[in-house]
Order: structure tokens, then C-alpha cells, then sequence
């Protein structure tokens, strides 16, 4: 079971290295819905008066300010590994609604307001990396991704980066969950990189925000390809029904298609479930694996 999820991924790490642009992790928010608002992720950046690194500065704008994307363009601009295009966009500044171009790096892949705070994300980079997994080296494509929050006044609170190979994993989205019952947590903000075809995983990354600086918290991730197998995380936090106090727990479910003779045009599959429960005990600022139970398998008919 291990070694087809790690063929599947291990095809769409290899797969992924033919896309010539990262236009497609913005295109979600900033190019198929043109006109929506986004928000400047980084601490200062320009808007030029054309889609060049070249063109003459009209202005500046910094982490926290809200703009509007007018349209996208055919220029890219490749800035540490990242090859985005620019975007023409809209603004307002000192009481005037104003408009420029801005290299689309700049722009927040989300954000989510909660109160005086807003957390946001931000790609910074890209790079290659080999990667060791049992018998088998092969290289990677990481993207280094930070977590941020601002206040009201668009100071920066907190920020913490991770760098992971996100595969074709292209669609993002963000929330803030409350604290779920984590001690020294006020707020969770959860980030996820997910994709639109079969054997494409679902990542989902935890930072607990106490206030003053984020905390990590155990991910997961969900793939799977149909009639074939699946493998499904979830967590049990110490507020939902089975939680346990200052304690995370996951559920890990595998399954693989156990017929013999599976057919394309079968209406129904025999999957062979292995289930396991890992437990994570939570101090307040760190967690740590306290033990895992592996459940007998079992078969699972599905249509």
C-alpha cells in the first residue's frame, strides 16, 4: 500500500517539474475570478507603470493593503525560482482610487480576517532538493510558504515559514478555526494545497497562534484514485466529540482495492482498510507522538 502512494506521488513530483510557470497557484484566486480583492503579503513592494521590472515606480504599497485585480498579463517576472506573471491592479491611497501594475509574488495566496488580526500566506521561493525515500533518490520542486498575522494598523505580530514539495498540488485555501480546545491557543490557522485529479494529494498544514508567535501543530494529508486506493487523515482535537484533553489525535485510513480481476467498467470495488489512531500529546507550545494503535484490517465493499 506504502509503495503505490509513494509511486503516485513520486509521478506527480515528476510531472510537475513540465509546468513552466507557478501562475496557477494565484490563478485560483487572482486570474479566473479577475476583479476580486487581494491583499499585498510582503512588507514593501512597487507598483510600476507597466508590466516590467523596467517600468517607472508610481507607488508602493505594503503588507495589509487591500487591492483589486483588474487583469492579468502575459509578462512574467522569475524571482527566486517563482516564474509569476504581472498583474494590472487597483487601488486606493490617500483618499484616491489609483492603478498600477505588480508582480504577482507580492500578492498574499490568502487571507483570513479574525477580529483586529488577519493571518495571510505568501510563496516566497522555489527550489530543487533530492529527496531519499528507502531505495529510491529523486528530485523535488519545494516551495518555501509562510504563515503570517498583522493587526489592524498592518504591524506585523508573527510569521513563520516552511519550505515543502507541493507536487500539482495548485488550489489554496485558508481559515481560522478557533483553538479546538488546545491549551495556550487562542486561534488555529489552517492552510491547504489541494488538486482536481485523481492521485493528486490534499495537504493541510496546523499553526497554532498564542498571541505572539505561531505554533506547530501535527499535518495531514488525504489522496487517493478511484477504484484503486485512498488514504484519508483526520484529527480528533481535545474539543470534538472523542477528543481528549491536551491531546491530538489522527486517524489514518488505507485502503486498496483487493479484486483480483478489476475491471474499468465494474460498478462496485472490494478495498482491503487498514486503520491506525496516532496520539500526540500538546504541552501548550509543542506536540509530540506518544503512541500509534494499528487496528485489525478489514474488507469494505464500495459501489
Amino acid at each position: 500500500m506504502k509503495k503505490t502512494i509513494l509511486l503516485l506521488l513520486f509521478s506527480n513530483l515528476i510531472f510537475s517539474q513540465e509546468t513552466p510557470s507557478e501562475n496557477f497557484f494565484w490563478e485560483y484566486n487572482y486570474n479566473i475570478n479577475i476583479g476580486i480583492e487581494g491583499v499585498i503579503g510582503v512588507k514593501n513592494c512597487y507598483v510600476r507603470q507597466d508590466s516590467t521590472a523596467n517600468s517607472q515606480l508610481v507607488d508602493s504599497l505594503q503588507i495589509g493593503d487591500k487591492i483589486k485585480v483588474i487583469k492579468n498579463t502575459n509578462e512574467n517576472l522569475n524571482i527566486k525560482g517563482l516564474n509569476l506573471s504581472w498583474v494590472e491592479i487597483e487601488y486606493k491611497k490617500t483618499n484616491q482610487i489609483k492603478t498600477g501594475f505588480l508582480w504577482k509574488g507580492f500578492i498574499a495566496l490568502g487571507s483570513t480576517k479574525n477580529g483586529n488580526t488577519t493571518f495571510l500566506t505568501t510563496i516566497n521561493s522555489k527550489y530543487r532538493k533530492k529527496i531519499q525515500e528507502n531505495d529510491t533518490e529523486y528530485e523535488a520542486e519545494f516551495y518555501k510558504i509562510s504563515v503570517k498575522v498583522i493587526d489592524n494598523k498592518n504591524e506585523i505580530l508573527g510569521e513563520k515559514s516552511f519550505a515543502k514539495p507541493l507536487s500539482e498540488s495548485n488550489f489554496f485555501e485558508n481559515s481560522t478555526v478557533g483553538n479546538w480546545g488546545l491549551k495556550n491557543i487562542t486561534d488555529v490557522y489552517r492552510i491547504s494545497f489541494s488538486g482536481q485529479a485523481c492521485g493528486i494529494p490534499t495537504y493541510y498544514f496546523y499553526f497554532g497562534w498564542n498571541g505572539k508567535s505561531f505554533q506547530s501543530i501535527p499535518e495531514k494529508y488525504n489522496v487517493g484514485d478511484a477504484g484503486v486506493f485512498y488514504h484519508n487523515e483526520e484529527f480528533i482535537f481535545p474539543k470534538e466529540k472523542g477528543g481528549l484533553a491536551n491531546t491530538i489525535i489522527k486517524i489514518i485510513t488505507e485502503a486498496e482495492n483487493s479484486d483480483e480481476n478489476s475491471d474499468d467498467d465494474i460498478e462496485s470495488y472490494t478495498f482491503l482498510v487498514t486503520k491506525s489512531k496516532e496520539y500526540y500529546s500538546w504541552d501548550g507550545e509543542n506536540f509530540k507522538r506518544i503512541k500509534t494503535i494499528k487496528m485489525k484490517p478489514y474488507l469494505e465493499k464500495e459501489d
